[in-house]
């Protein structure tokens, strides 16, 4: 049996009692953790823990290892005497075989140094296409850019989430090892889909950030004013003022129910009342949150720019709209038929294509072949 260490500052959000916003990477990471402990396989998760958490019953049989103190050090030194020599030492105290990171940055050229040194297999996933593209530099520097690719060179394999970012990867690393594998979702047995008659709105679920694109969420609760909008999420420490801008005009619309953050075992209750789950963002890699509306029947509004490999129009499993005015004709030409064979799609596909414990065992297929 193998070892796997998780460094993820964000998932303990999920694991914890008390939960906060935490993001779609640490998301999948829970779903491969669960997968990989069902097969067997040892597991330990590198995270911001703090001193004894308070975790979720079903989590408590997850090992925690606490990550660095962020308060502790200087400012812009701490790195360099603190920072990477305590995640040196704690990884070469939990001694894995393999290291999962979710999201590449700039630390991942330290975390594939490490790793190569200690003779652990780092495994990089790609949480979102804006990772690989021109997109990047909205948020980082071209330091933080040189600094992630050294890391991805120096990965022992690199997880991808659709062809998009397979063929980025295949051509800037042409000799790594590289694999497309769709995110697993774990969902718990007793959680019941809801009939067509009970669904009464279509949601939006997300952090109220620049990439969710709240302006197009804003046009589209105007276009269909008869329909009603339920929006749960969480607006981000440092939001940009176009998001608050259209935060605040959604907030002026009739048909626009806030209903706030929402815990993970609230999230699936919320999705199973919807007609629709909409996506407005620019940019995703693959949204956990498709995964987690199809599970209980909800099928997906989205625009072009998010169809991750085309799956909901080469599936039938929602509306893919090109503007407005398309979204306006497709949505009311949707018959009660239609929607009842449409609900049944997305329930068959994250069945088919998404199950944590399949997409786990895939995974260490993968890992052991090569």
């Amino acid at each position: 049996m193998a070892k796997f260490l998780f460094y993820d500052d964000k998932i303990i959000n999920i694991l914890s009692k008390v939960e906060k916003p935490s993001g779609g990477a640490a998301v999948q990471a829970y779903g491969w953790i669960r997968g990989l402990k069902d097969a067997g396989h040892e597991v330990v998760v590198m995270t911001n823990s703090g001193i004894n958490p308070l975790l979720k019953e079903e989590c408590s049989d997850i090992k925690l290892v606490p990550m660095y103190d962020p308060k502790k050090g200087i400012r812009w030194i701490r790195w360099v005497y603190y920072r990477l020599p305590y995640i040196f030492n704690k990884i070469k105290h939990v001694k894995p075989d393999y290291l999962y990171q979710g999201i590449p940055g700039w630390n991942s050229f330290f975390l594939a140094l490490i790793c190569k040194f200690l003779n652990v297999k780092y495994i990089l996933r790609i949480s979102n296409d804006y990772l690989l593209d021109e997109r990047f530099y909205v948020n980082y520097g071209k330091t933080h850019r040189f600094l992630q690719k050294k890391g991805l060179a120096l990965s022992h394999c690199i997880l991808c989430q659709n062809d998009y970012q397979l063929n980025i990867i295949k051509k800037e690393y042409p000799e790594k090892l590289a694999f497309k594998i769709s995110n697993p979702i774990f969902i718990k047995s007793e959680n019941e889909n809801s009939d067509a008659t009970n669904r009464s709105y279509i949601a939006w679920l997300g952090l109220y950030q620049y990439q969710k694109n709240l302006k197009l969420l804003y046009e589209i609760a105007c276009v269909l004013e008869h329909e009603q909008f339920y929006i749960a999420g969480k607006e981000e420490s440092k939001c940009d003022e176009d998001t608050k801008y259209y935060l605040n005009k959604l907030k002026t619309l009739n048909n626009v129910t806030f209903t706030g953050f929402l815990e993970r075992k609230e999230v699936l209750p919320f999705l199973s009342k919807a007609k629709f789950l909409l996506n407005t963002s620019h940019y995703e890699g693959f949204s956990n949150t498709f995964l987690e509306a199809m599970s209980v029947g909800t099928p997906i509004i989205s625009t072009e720019k998010v169809n991750p490999d085309s799956i909901i129009t080469k599936y039938n499993l929602g509306i893919i709209y090109k503007d407005l005015t398309t979204l306006q004709t497709q949505y009311h030409k949707i018959s009660p038929d239609t929607y009842r064979m449409m609900s049944d799609k997305v329930k068959n596909y994250v069945t088919d294509q998404h199950d944590y414990k399949i997409l786990s065992d895939r995974l260490l297929k993968l890992l052991s072949s090569n």
